[in-house]
């Protein structure tokens, strides 16, 4: 019998329940967990996830509409670099996987290379826009539907997706080429898939688990590395509850399996692009563009906060978290916690905890010296990163949705309803009212804090934009060479990559650095020791001689070869096997 046990999943399963009842049976006190809210099945479609989604999708193309009006749609160096990313897999002197580099995970990349086929969906951001609105509709859908999950039914499920979409911080980071919508979005779908595992009276088939957990987890990995922790608290999660529901048995290992192996596949899978491209497996985590790299200089002035202190950490998140949120969703938020220990209802409805993931990586890489973060409280004044906080957004609004636990069950179903209807209502109202009093005095969402980092970025970097307006106008023929890590400007100038040679064409690259009479013009930064063209054709000594200045932007100077080269490069500068002096 044992042995029969043993290789028939269904078996163990029907003995599972027989035997150990208080795992898998609810209390009769509590509600189904395969009930549905009375609203989600009598209402008109709007009222449901289609009416979320609806909604999330007309603030989020309001928002990006916005953006767009006011030229923020690439006002994040990060959202340049994203699209550069994006269009160089497919149009480069050598497109390829190679061209994803190291500094970011590739899913966002991918999907950005799709929208940055049309070159002016490129140069303006509107191709890499489209993707992050799409994400943000996924995550209210996908909270509608955590919350829904977690007992507080329809009514809770409206609060969690409006919670999250009329965040002034978080709509306004989901209208611009940015990779933190991809792994909150896949994140929130990870947890829906989790509560649907969990919640379903006949248990998924390691298939189904793979597919509507284990792939989006997967995706999540390969998004942001914020992902990672994420992953890894869900997975302690999905250990506990596939053994309260399946015991020690063949059901229980095929099913954590069908979650873990996707996201462990796909980790090393990075590990093994790392090491080919650019051997070194840990490229990522200790390179020249790593971020402990790029924040090195940071951490030499004294100014990454947090450094080696888990309660600094904890307080500058918390502090990003509070910024981000407001101080009333907070409030809602530890309302809902306390709601949700007070009428516990078992660790299989109460997964969405595992969203605090997200944010304990960020607490623990901001204790290691891994982000650098900086908010308008803090002297000297700037705000860098301050868009960390908006990955706490989804686990404070479902917690925000637990409110309604609080309704008590004695309450005839029909009055609990409008009860609970009217109370959800409030909820949005009152976490809303600050945006929509900004919004009708003409303070939001310009002021809204990821805004304000959008803005100070554009002010600062107005030179650049200026000189890729030039450039996009006027250099209209012949090869342009720049420094990528100087010039982040990429889709600004807006022209075809196999005329705009940076640092990541590789051989071709250097191969026009030893040939500079290939090229027609140069943009660098003069005295720069940092931007590799400059140096390198300074100490040739061909400006003034061979490039003169045609345009100048405070600091940045733009040379033309005059007369311009009239000669298309040789086969051999594309092959790498050009070698001879000119």
């Amino acid at each position: 019998m044992a042995h029969l046990v043993e290789t028939n999943p269904h078996l163990a399963q029907l003995q599972y329940e027989n035997a150990r009842p208080r795992f898998w049976r609810l209390n009769r006190a509590s509600p189904s967990l395969d009930s549905r809210d009375e609203l989600s099945e009598e209402a008109p479609w709007w009222l449901g996830w289609k009416g979320v989604a609806l909604v999330t999708l007309i603030i989020q193309t309001a928002m990006a509409t916005w953006a767009y009006q006011h030229n923020l749609m690439y006002s994040f160096g990060d959202s340049l670099s994203h699209m550069t990313i994006a269009r160089r897999l497919w149009d480069s002197p050598n497109p390829g996987l190679s061209q994803l580099g190291t500094t970011w995970l590739p899913v966002p990349h991918l999907l950005f290379s799709i929208g940055s086929v049309w070159m002016w969906a490129w140069r303006t951001g509107v191709g890499g826009a489209f993707f992050t609105i799409l994400c943000s509709v996924a995550t209210a859908v996908s909270l509608h539907r955590i919350a829904q999950r977690t007992g507080v039914g329809n009514a809770g499920g409206w609060v969690a997706a409006m919670v999250m979409a009329i965040n002034p911080s978080w709509s306004y980071l989901s209208a611009v080429p940015m990779t933190e919508p991809f792994c909150v979005a896949f994140s929130c779908l990870t947890v829906a898939g989790l509560l649907g595992w969990s919640s379903a009276k006949r248990p998924y088939s390691a298939g189904m688990t793979a597919l509507f957990c284990g792939l989006p987890a997967a995706a999540d990995v390969l998004s942001r590395f914020e992902g990672w922790g994420f992953v890894a608290v869900a997975t302690v999660f999905v250990v506990i509850v596939s053994y309260q529901r399946f015991g020690r048995t063949v059901a229980m290992r095929n099913q954590l399996l069908a979650f873990v192996l996707p996201p462990a596949v796909a980790i090393f899978w990075w590990f093994v692009f790392n090491w080919t491209v650019f051997g070194n497996p840990l490229e990522f985590a200790n390179g020249k563009y790593s971020s402990r790299s790029l924040i090195a200089p940071f951490a030499a002035l004294g100014l990454v906060y947090g450094k080696g202190s888990v309660p600094a950490a904890l307080a500058l998140y918390g502090r990003d978290a509070l910024d981000i949120a407001g101080s009333v969703v907070i409030v809602a938020a530890l309302v809902g916690i306390a709601a949700t220990f007070l009428k516990w209802r078992g660790l299989r409805q109460e997964l969405w905890l595992s969203l605090i993931g997200l944010s304990l990586f960020i607490v623990a890489s901001i204790d290691l010296g891994q982000i650098y973060i900086r908010l308008p409280e803090m002297i000297p004044y700037g705000i860098e990163n301050s868009r960390y906080g908006t990955e706490l957004l989804p686990f404070l609004a479902v917690a925000a949705a637990q409110i309604l636990r609080l309704i008590p069950d004695r309450i005839p179903a029909l009055q609990r309803r409008v009860l609970s209807r009217w109370s959800a209502a409030l909820i949005v109202i009152a976490c809303s009212a600050g945006w929509t009093v900004g919004l009708a005095n003409g303070s939001m969402p310009a002021n809204a804090l990821t805004v304000l980092e959008a803005k100070a970025n554009t002010a600062a970097g107005i030179s650049q934009r200026k000189l890729a307006a030039w450039l996009h106008t006027n250099a209209t023929s012949g090869y342009i060479l720049l420094d990528e890590t100087v010039f982040p400007i990429i889709p600004l100038i807006g022209l075809d990559l196999h005329r705009v040679i940076v640092t990541s064409a590789g051989h071709v690259y250097q191969n026009l650095l030893q040939h500079p009479n290939l090229i027609t013009w140069v943009a660098v930064k003069p005295g720069d020791k940092g931007d590799e063209v400059w140096v390198t054709l300074h100490h040739d000594k061909v400006f003034g001689t061979l490039f003169f200045p045609v345009a100048a932007f405070r600091g940045f100077i733009v040379y033309k070869q005059i007369p311009p080269s009239q000669q298309p490069p040789p086969n051999s500068l594309l092959s790498g096997t050009l070698r001879t002096t000119p």
